[in-house]
């Protein structure tokens, strides 16, 4: 049985989106550390994700003046990866913004909890200026362009439990043109044991 043109048009064009977000991840174990590491690259774009322990999480803002119940909240309320993203050769302008990019789990979707969801929270809490200062500069930027060559790094935040697997559907624009790639079988990192 012939299937209609376009049944085998809509069949190809459904392929083809999938195999758009399916870019390679690449995985790595630091053998001293287990730090984990996923990378990818699509369409000019590279982003890699480097787990930060809890205990890393409470030693770098602990050192920054968070008070010990609000660097806790951070170190095993969510998820934290060292973010690297870069726009290698992709041709103009890349712009994105993290409020489009989602962790997808058997649990569903969630949007990556961002400095201004932190930054309410820090101010509930009572954090000090200074503190919620620091915090900001060490996060990755919400929103930014990056030209060819431009890249930068900072911490992204998951409002998933320790230990939990997922995947990362991260979003860039270049003019008119969306991308979407997924950076797959990510895992937060789990509680050191002391």
């Amino acid at each position: 049985m012939l299937l209609p043109a376009r049944k085998i048009i809509a069949c190809l064009l459904f392929c083809a989106a999938v195999a758009a977000l399916a870019a390679e991840t690449r995985h790595a174990t630091d053998p001293e550390t287990g730090i984990e590491t996923w990378e990818t690259t699509a369409h000019g774009v590279s982003l890699r994700l480097t787990q930060i322990l809890p205990d890393q999480v409470r030693g770098f803002y602990q050192a920054r003046g968070f008070d010990a119940a609000s660097v806790e909240r951070l170190a095993t309320g969510a998820c934290v990866f060292q973010t690297v993203l870069r726009n290698d050769s992709a041709p103009g302008t890349i712009e994105f913004s993290l409020a489009d990019w989602r962790s997808v789990s058997a649990g569903g979707e969630r949007p990556l909890k961002l400095e201004a969801d932190w930054q309410k929270e820090w101010g509930q809490r009572g954090v000090p200026l200074a503190a919620r200062t620091a915090f900001r500069y060490a996060l990755y930027p919400t929103q930014h362009r990056y030209e060819v060559g431009d890249w930068n790094m900072g911490m992204t935040t998951y409002a998933l439990p320790l230990g939990s697997r997922f995947d990362l559907r991260f979003v860039w624009s270049e003019g008119d043109k969306r991308r979407e790639v997924m950076l797959s079988g990510v895992r937060c990192a789990a509680e050191t044991s002391p």
